[in-house]
């Protein structure tokens, strides 16, 4: 296979090219990572209740096995109700140990009760 050979200032400026998009690459994910961590730390939390556990096997580049839940919470509306939710989510792997009753902290989403963000384990479990 031929190599194409380029003069002095283009090689120059492909050098400066990569590196220029890398770090706004890396810019951006530091950004997006930065979001959301602040939206975990200022968000209004919730603590959730695990209704229901089973397990479920989804394709995620190979055959894997999730652990789902039926969630129960409240999340307060913008207008400064409290709305109760019950939903189902994906909470980690068999190997977690979730069983029903345990308590998990999440941070609802803002406007729906079918997205939370799962923190962890909740200080007030049994």
């Amino acid at each position: 296979m031929l190599r194409r050979k380029y003069d002095a200032k283009v090689t120059r400026k492909l050098a400066v090219m990569r590196i220029v998009f890398a770090l706004i690459g890396l810019v951006a994910c530091v950004a997006i990572l930065g979001f959301y961590l602040w939206r975990l730390q200022n968000f209004e939390r919730s603590v959730a209740t695990v209704e229901a556990v089973w397990d479920e096997e989804v394709n995620r580049r190979g055959t894997t096995i999730v652990t789902m839940a039926e969630l129960s919470f409240s999340r307060t509306a913008p207008m400064g109700e409290a709305i109760a939710c019950r939903h189902q989510f994906e909470i980690g792997t068999p190997r977690d140990g979730f069983k029903v009753g345990d308590k998990l902290d999440i941070v609802p989403a803002t406007g729906t009760c079918q997205g939370v963000d799962i923190i962890g384990r909740s200080g007030v479990n049994p």
